[in-house]
This record gives structure tokens, sequence and C-alpha cells, in this order.
């Protein structure tokens, strides 16, 4: 007896899903095409359950932003995510070859050298996979699928012969691409008892997978070298039921097959070590593995297994029990020319200059960026606060940590992404940058006091620069917004629409584009002008003109971030993973460089946050030229967490002072690296003040001191005319300056309690977030609000989520207006505003 394919249905006004070609844990896959187009695509359809439950909704929403921007010839590309009724579906190149699974059944085990060339490019599709910020958990052979052709546009030398003899059904040669790599990342918020199939297949499951820590790229990388074992004879190294599986996983060592050689049995060996933070980076595999590739040629395939040889013990086994290794976060992702750092994530989109502003899908989350990781450069619009966030109170909410990276030497920078994100950890490094802004989450209770503020001028960056008014009006609205960034001084803008990247002037009238073009990954340079790079490893520079010249930084490089003066990279040339400092201008000429061994590091405000590691120094030095204002003997600091300040040190309050926090205080610097007093008290990241203005040493020692005075849950509100003290009543979502109650929206019946303050403005309002992007007609949603301390009353208020203040309309250095996310279930836009005056 057959069963009958459904019958043909539409998808929303765009698509047709024609018949339906499988099934699988998370749903079906049906192939079909666009309404206008004859080119045939594939649909992968979640099951119904899944669809219900709320989490996976959300997350279903909050992830398409990151699953498009994926693209590799290595990979099925998505090139939709679309949510109709109850039916949320995802769209994809549909491929025609069979997978992995057929190839090996045809073929048993495989020479080496087709193991090393089909892994080579699974390898590479991967690493794209995770410089997306995904970790894709279900690495196995049919996830693995074989094209019968190149990309579109592709090179003919992408595909591998596969040797199969005439009548298999299988093309004579093929390229691996990776797929599903988007359904783990949307279902892993459904709880544990419904995970069977989602989180993984036991045969190629890493030992950590069922760990209370979140999954992190290197369990890929084990999946990958069980794979890769299948593949060179035949049989996975571990057999049995699940729970065997999962224990062999944990406490052996796989038995090294027959016949397979030395160089590629060691390679997958260290693949499949337990512990995750023994395990090579994704980029290092793919090196390794193109590397064997001719001393391989010619060698037979190893016999074909029935069952694995004998496993042994493993003097390393894995401990579901232990805390995972500080440095294990994730794996490391190495591109060509630079690295990448991933991110972890936040809540509520806050962009400074310099700064990338993701906001997709749910703005109510924020990440910071910059850098590899989020956010290189000063402190700018946003509120800076003790770690250089702004204060958030959001109940029942984890802190937020970054996101995206982002570049620029004033600002702080978020954007929204998955709490359970990546956090890198990588023997090389990540191919953009490194270091963002930190937003922790906390409640503020108390009375309030002021300080009166005579530090820095406060530019167009700083939320204290917005003019007084009583309304906002809209002056551009930018749509379809992916991965965007600021430049350091806030007044253009740069995001990817379309397979291309956009440039923008904020400071001209319209939307109007100032420049178009390619780039696989793209971020400001010192000033206006852009970094671009392509997958094959090259980096342009574009000039805010347009014109384009080779990148000055030699590959293997770390890009750290830029001011409006000069672009900051750690130099490392051939297999080196550290080297000098190196700042260049914006047409790539070389400005300083301070010799030593630097990998990681972070740029704002002026200055540079680095860890020196042959003399184990602690360092900041001057973005302008490379002069030493500080430096410590300390460990490692982790660049790779937006959580936490390395090292202690917090370069994000402005551009004449930073400070740095030990067990005993905090110690402040000015502008020259003079000590100019400490503070004592015990300072974290989880209760931190909220800024609109730079701080000068004299104001962050009092922003220190007020901070040392507060309870735990009490924030100081610092803006041009002082601080106050702002509580919040998380259960009856409430704020509080004294005993004057602050009349904020309320939120609607079961909607999240957000309030977030943001910083003080110049009339003597707060500015503040409330309440979470929302999907509800009838929710109150995200509003950004000016609320009198004196009367609690609203000055005014607008919809969105607060990302950056920005250069007024015509540039200048007086004024500022509002950058606010804005979005629906499928995109979201940019929208600058003014604030005026009826």
């Amino acid at each position: 007896m057959t069963t009958q394919s459904p019958a043909s249905r539409h998808l929303g006004s765009s698509y047709i899903m024609e018949s339906r070609i499988g099934a699988g844990a998370q749903g079906e896959v049906w192939r079909g095409r666009r309404t206008d187009s004859r080119e045939v695509l594939a649909f992968k359809v979640l099951r119904a359950d899944l669809v219900e439950n709320p989490d996976v909704v959300d997350r279903f929403i909050k992830e398409r932003s990151t699953l498009l921007r994926v693209r590799s010839p290595y990979v099925v590309a998505i090139r939709d995510v679309v949510i109709e009724g109850s039916t949320f579906a995802i769209v994809m190149d549909y491929v025609n070859g069979g997978d992995l699974r057929d190839l090996l059944r045809a073929r048993g085990s495989l020479p080496p050298a087709q193991v090393a060339s089909l892994g080579t490019r699974i390898a590479q599709g991967l690493s794209s996979v995770h410089r997306a910020g995904v970790v894709h958990r279900d690495i196995k052979p049919a996830n693995v699928l074989l094209s019968s052709r190149p990309s579109r546009g592709g090179d003919p030398a992408e595909t591998v012969a596969t040797g199969v003899a005439p009548g298999w059904g299988m093309p004579e040669a093929v390229v691996p691409r990776l797929a599903d790599f988007g359904v783990a990342r949307i279902c892993d918020t459904f709880s544990a008892s419904h995970l069977t199939g989602v989180i993984g297949t036991p045969l190629y499951m890493a030992p950590e997978i069922l760990s209370m820590q979140a999954p992190t790229s290197a369990a890929d990388i084990y999946s990958l070298g069980i794979m890769l074992y299948e593949m060179s004879c035949g049989t996975a190294p571990f057999v049995g039921e699940p729970a065997q599986l999962l224990s062999q996983h944990a406490r052996r060592d796989a038995g090294r097959p027959d016949g397979l050689p030395d160089v590629l049995w060691e390679l997958i060996a260290s693949m499949m070590a337990k512990q995750p933070n023994m395990r090579p980076a994704i980029e290092l595999v793919a090196q390794r593995l193109e590397a064997m590739q001719s001393a391989l040629a010619g060698m037979p395939a190893a016999p074909r297994l029935a069952s694995p040889p004998q496993s042994t013990a493993s003097v390393v086994p894995y401990d579901w029990d232990a805390p995972s290794p500080a440095d294990a976060a994730t794996a490391p992702t190495v591109l060509s020319g630079l690295t990448q750092a991933t991110v972890t994530a936040s809540a509520i989109p806050t962009l400074v200059s310099g700064q990338s502003v993701n906001v997709p899908g749910g703005l109510g989350q924020a990440s910071a960026v910059g850098g590899a990781q989020a956010g290189a450069g000063a402190p700018v619009p946003m509120a800076t606060s003790m770690p250089g966030g702004y204060a958030a109170n959001t109940a029942g909410t984890t802190p937020p940590a970054s996101f995206f990276p982002q570049t620029g030497p004033q600002g702080t920078g978020y954007t929204p992404a998955d709490a359970a994100a990546l956090a890198p950890r990588r023997p090389r490094r990540r191919w953009w940058m490194a270091a963002a802004a930190v937003v922790t989450v906390l409640a503020v209770v108390g009375a309030g006091w002021w300080y009166f503020f005579s530090g820095p001028s406060v530019d167009s960056t700083w939320p204290a620069a917005l003019p007084e008014g009583n309304r906002v009006q809209e002056d551009q609205r930018y749509t379809e917004v992916d991965d965007p960034y600021l430049s350091a001084d806030g007044s253009r803008l740069l995001y990817s629409n379309m397979s291309k990247v956009h440039l923008f002037d904020l400071t001209r009238k319209g939307t109007s584009k100032v420049w178009s073009g390619e780039c696989d990954e793209a971020r400001f340079w010192a000033g206006t002008s852009l970094l671009c790079s392509s997958t094959s490893g090259q980096a342009t520079l574009v000039s805010d003109s347009g014109k384009t010249s080779k990148a000055p930084f030699p590959e293997g490089s770390t890009f750290l971030g830029a001011t409006t003066d000069v672009a900051v990279i750690s130099s490392g040339e051939g297999t080196a993973s550290d080297g000098p400092l190196i700042a260049y201008d914006a047409a790539g000429k070389e400005k300083w460089r301070a010799g030593g061994h630097y990998e990681k590091g972070r740029v704002r405000n002026g200055f540079v946050l680095a860890y020196e590691s042959k003399s184990k120094q602690i360092q900041v030095l001057s973005a302008k030229d490379g002069a030493v204002l500080m430096s410590e003997t300390g460990d490692r600091p982790n660049f790779d967490s937006d959580t936490q300040l390395p090292g202690g040190v917090n370069i994000q309050t402005g551009p004449e002072a930073f400070s740095r926090i030990t067990s005993s205080g905090a110690t402040i610097y000015d502008a020259d690296g003079s000590e100019t007093g400490t503070v004592s008290g015990s300072f974290t990241e989880k209760h931190q003040w909220a800024a609109s203005v730079p701080l000068d040493a004299s104001a962050l020692k009092e922003a220190y001191t007020s901070l040392a005075k507060a309870s735990s849950s009490t924030t100081p509100v610092i803006g041009p005319r002082g601080t106050i003290n702002v509580s919040i009543d998380v259960k009856a979502c409430t704020a509080k300056v004294g005993d004057k109650k602050l009349a904020l929206p309320e939120p609607a019946k079961g909607e999240q309690c957000v309030i977030k303050p943001i910083g003080g403005l110049r009339d003597g309002q707060l500015l503040m977030q409330v309440g979470k992007q929302g999907y509800i007609s009838d929710e109150t949603g995200a509003l950004v609000v000016a609320v009198s301390p004196d009367s609690g009353k609203i000055g005014w208020k607008t919809q969105g989520t607060y990302v950056a203040t920005v250069p007024p309309l015509g540039g200048g250095s007086s004024g500022a207006r509002l950058m606010l996310g804005q979005g629906g279930t499928y995109n979201y836009d940019l929208v600058v505003s003014s604030v005026t005056s009826r």
C-alpha cells in the first residue's frame, strides 16, 4: 500500500509547495517554487507541536536574519523564513543529488584523498555557519546534501568526484552542501522531553550536548570528526543503544581503523577530543584537510568495517557535572584575512557610533557589537554604564550580552541575539573584530541625589545631545535591514540587503544610497571608510566616495576596532596567532605600531585595550599614537565574552578617562594614563550606572563613589544636569525617583515588564526604554520615553527600541536625533527621528 503525497498548497502569496518529498523529526520537507519563478526550491515545514510552543515561535521570528545571512557554496542557502497562520516554513535551495549517507551506502569507505576533499568543503561550509553565530548541533551524513552542480556562478572546482559506478543514481561529481543548520537553533527552546531528534543524533553527538551548558560550535567539530571517521572506514566509532552511545562519547576513545593514514587519523582524533576546548578550530580543520589532499592522492580506501575497532578508556573523559572551562565557550572561527568573534545575547538594541545595529525580528533584544564580537570604540549615544551599556531592568530575563561585531571608536552597540548564543574560544582568531559594549540587567531602587556635570563636551553620538522638545518626528526610514553598523561619528549607516552591502549618509535628506557593493563581510574602517572582505580572503578598503584599494594588513590579522581617525589591527602572519598592534588611517597608511605579542583587544573612545602575552601585561594604549597608558600584570582577559570587562578594565565611559576594577575597588585614570584616584568597594557588571554623557576622571570617580554607596538594586542615572537614582519595582512594573512615581506606560496583561534607564537629557528629563517589541496588536510594545523626575509626567514618547543617537540632518556638532528599531514578524526597520517642539 502506498501513501499519496498531499495536494499542492500555497504558502503565503509568494510560494507554491507542490509535493511532499520527505519527513523528519522536526517536520516535513516539500518541493515547490516561487509563484513568479520556475526555480525549484525546498520547504522545511515545522511540525504542529513545535509551532504551538511560544518560545519556538519567538525564536523562529528572531532567527530569520541570522539564518538568511549564512552564505557559502557548501551550505544549503536559506532563502526565506515564512509564517502563515499555523504554518512555519524555512525556504531553501533544492539540492538534487541525494546526501552523503547515500554515497556511503554506495561506496562503503572512501579513499583518504576523497575524505579530505569532501571534508574540506564541509568544514568551510560549517565555518560560514559558525561565523553567523549558529551552532548546527546535528552534523551527520544525512544533513550533507550532494548537489550535481556548483552553486550559482560557482567554480567547477567546487565539485568532488564520487567514484560511484553507473546504476546507483549518484552523480559522477558532487558539491557537498550542509543542510538543516537553522532548525536546532530555532527549536532549542523546546522542553527537554520533546528534544528527541532535535538536538542531535546519538551516533554523532558531542558529549557536552547533554550538559547544562549551552552547546557551542566545538560540538559541531566533534560531530564532524565522527562523520570523517565513518567516511574513512564505513562505520561510526561507537555503536549501541542511545544510552550506551552517549556514555561512550563521554568516556571512551575511538579505536583507530586499519589503513587510515597518520595525518588524517591525527586530525580526526583531535576533533573527537572529549573536552571542547581541546578540539581544533573549524578553520584549522579546513586548512589541514585541504593541505593533506596532495599527500593522500592515490592511497586506497581503508577496508569497510562492519563494526568499529575496540575503543579504550579515555584519559580525559567528559564530566557532565563539571563546569565547562572558561575558554571553551565556543569554538574559534577564522576566515582568511581577519578574525571574527561570536556573539551572545542581549536585550534591547543600543547602538553607538562605530557599531553594529542588529535589531532583527524581535526588537526587544539587543546585543553589543563591534570588533569581532561586538563593538569596538568609545561609548557613544547610548547610556554608558559602569560596564559600558545602559542600565536595564527586565523582569525574568538574564543579563544580555552581545550579538554581532561592531567597530567604532566612540560607542557601544547592541543587537538582538539569542541568550544562548556563542562566546568563542579559538586557538587562532576569528576574522573580524573583537570586543563589544556590555549591557547588564539590573533592578534599580533608591532615593535620588545630584551632582553638577561639567565634564567633556557632548557630541551627537550621546543621548544628552538630543534637543529639548515635546514630540518626535520621523525623518528617515530604512527598511528590510540586516546586519547594520554605524560609523564612528554616527553619520554613516551600513547594512546588508539582497546580497549586497549598502552605505547611507544619515545627514542627507532621504534614504538614497551613497554606495552599494558585494561583500561577504563589511565593517567601518577609520572614519567613514569601509573594510570589505570576501570568503576567498580578499580584503578591500572602500572610501566614502566608493574608491577601492587593497587592505594593508597581512592575512591572519585581527581587526580590533576603529576611531574617527584610525583602524587598529593585531597583525598575524603565517602560523602566528599574535603580533604587534598596527593602526592605519582611512587610506590604509600605517600611523603607528606597538611591538609585542597581541592577539585580541577592544577599541573604545580613543583607547585600545589589549593583552601583551609575552610579558603577561593587560594594557591600555592611546589609539592616537600607540602610547601605553596603563600596563598591569594579570592573567589573559576573556575578550570573547561581552558580559565582562576584560581584565576589569573599563574604557567605555568616554574619551577623557578609563578605569580598572579589582577585588578591592576601582582605580581611575585620566586620558594621559595618570592615576587620579581610587574608590573602595565591590563592583560587578550586574550593578551599573546609566550615563548619557561622557565622563572625565572626576565624574568617573563620582560615579563609582555613588555606586559604592548604593544598594545592589540602585542605579544612578547620569546626564548633563547631574545624577539621580531611580528605583524600579519589578513585580509592580513601576519606577520611582524618591517618592515620585514615574508615569510610564504600563504593560498589557501577560506582557513582560521591561524598564531600562538610558540616561539623563539636557532638559533634566530621564530617557527610558519601556516595554519589549511585540507581535500582538493589543500589546504596549517597545517605547522610548522622556519622563520628568520631578513631576513624573512623560514629556514625549515614541514607538520602537532605542538603538543610537546620530547627527542631525545637514550634519554639524550641535543637536542629535534618535535611531530606533521597529519590526514586525518578518523584518525590521531602522527609523531616524528628530525631537521637536509643536
